[in-house]
């Protein structure tokens, strides 16, 4: 008899173990924020405290969101259709230079509303001015993450407010992995921020590789988004932005890059030989125009052995967090560029977004799979609807990432604890948060004169 504070019985469940085992008529319990037993439920003998029925629904790891800025909830509408240059300069950094912390942590606790109710469990922050903002509301809700400060170091005089200096910069980021490394039960983590290579020094760079190195930390930054970015590192620098990051010695399984559409097919080796993360966000290439479907290497990096993750990148950016409508994208947006459906798929879209994103975070040991002794954060969603049927369990990975959406979960665990029953958190009103978030965002747009209105004439 196996002792549990919480089972659940599932019609079916995406283990995402070693073997990828899928268990139909399943069982799941939990024990002191631990999965205790996960097998097939005929052959488990379990007593909880509490059991969920999950019959008709499907059971599977919490997704992690390998790249998000929590604090562009509030900004939704401000960028659409906008080239990329000037969304940066006249939209996203503005906004985000403006904001206070109140603003940012109502920002980061509806971004973590929206992440939770599609799914996602965890998510990775590349850094901004409101740090603890970030990490507070990651705590209050109750999901898993990633948190770091911005560090910037390059005089830009179009973005004034985010000039520091190279001491600063290193500063600020170890003081915020000193406060919140390991805080919430160990449900938060602290990283470095490399913000973009244009906006970073090298010496910054270096002392980033060392000290995260010295402490254990993620390295996380943007690189390679943009044809323009690739093109002036290679006219000033006679290289470009990964083989500058290669000399200055940050390349390393501790580094997280996203975007990574403008890397040269040739500099894909240099990944996989030093075990680097590609953090790959479709739905905000395809949104801001950066070229990382049309132009990226995904697939072939992906051959390569590289390890490949999903982000929604931010409300500003990609308009959604729904990591279900991300693998969708990344899962087929390739096929069509290279005319070959065999490209990626259902499958290897799950991996990016479960197993792959617990490694590249650093927790392959606690999160990602549902397996005894790991930590219990996981999702169940509804397959009663037309979206997944018929049969929906026959092929439960293709139809959850061809046919549905985020929209199927009904409950999220993380760390053991209910956060989302049945449709209803169990941590914050999402109404009344909702409602605040509203009206902070009419009045903050309001002061910065980016008020979201429609093109055509609304009466």
């Amino acid at each position: 008899m196996i002792e549990a504070d919480l089972a659940v019985r599932a019609g079916c469940l995406l283990s995402m173990d070693g073997q990828r085992r899928i268990l139909r008529d399943a069982l799941l319990a939990v024990k002191d924020g631990r999965i205790a037993a996960v097998g097939k439920a005929a052959s488990l003998d379990v007593r909880a405290a509490r059991t969920l029925d999950a019959a008709g629904k499907l059971v599977l790891p919490g997704l992690i969101d390998g790249h998000n800025h929590p604090i562009h909830f509030l900004s939704k509408g401000i960028a659409d259709d906008m080239p990329v240059a000037r969304r940066w300069r006249e939209r996203v950094w503005p906004y985000e230079a403006a904001l206070t912390r109140e603003e940012a942590k109502l920002s980061a606790l509806g971004t973590f509303v929206e992440m939770i109710r599609h799914g996602t469990t965890c998510f990775s922050d590349p850094g901004s001015f409101h740090p603890d903002a970030v990490a507070e509301a990651a705590a209050e809700v109750g999901i898993r993450g990633v948190v770091s400060h911005l560090a910037w170091d390059v005089r830009d005089d179009s973005a004034p407010q985010y000039n520091d200096t190279t001491a600063s910069a290193l500063k600020k980021g170890e003081a915020v992995i000193e406060r919140w490394n390991g805080a919430a039960g160990g449900r938060l983590k602290a990283a470095f921020s490399l913000v973009r290579s244009a906006h970073v020094t090298d010496d910054l760079v270096r002392a980033v590789a060392q000290r995260a190195a010295e402490l254990g930390v993620l390295v996380h930054g943007h690189l390679c988004t943009t044809r323009d970015e690739v093109e002036r590192s290679r006219q000033a620098l006679g290289m470009s932005p990964l083989e500058r990051y290669r000399r200055l010695g940050v390349l390393g399984p501790n580094l997280v890059l996203v975007h990574m559409g403008w890397v040269p097919v040739e500099e894909i080796p240099l990944l996989k030989q030093h075990d680097v993360t590609v953090c790959h966000c479709p739905s905000a290439s395809m949104l801001g125009g950066f070229g990382c479907i049309a132009h990226g290497h995904f697939p072939e990096m992906i051959e390569a052995g590289v390890r490949v993750i999903l982000g929604t990148d931010a409300c500003a950016i990609s308009r959604f967090v729904d990591l279900v409508r991300v693998m969708y994208l990344a899962a087929c947006a390739h096929k069509d560029a290279r005319i070959d459906p065999t490209v990626i798929g259902a499958h290897k879209a799950l991996e990016m977004v479960t197993v792959n994103a617990a490694t590249a975070l650093g927790w392959s040991a606690g999160i990602g799979s549902l397996e005894v002794g790991k930590r219990a954060d996981f999702v169940i969603m509804d397959a009663d609807s037309a979206a997944w049927r018929p049969n929906p369990f026959d092929n439960p990975v293709a139809n959850l990432v061809y046919s549905a959406s985020g929209a199927s979960v009904r409950t999220v665990v993380i760390d053991g604890r209910i956060v989302l029953d049945d449709g209803r958190f169990t941590t914050v009103d999402e109404k009344a948060l909702l409602a605040r978030a509203d009206a902070a965002s009419h009045e903050l747009l309001d002061r910065l004169g980016m008020r979201v209105a429609p093109a055509w004439p609304a009466l």
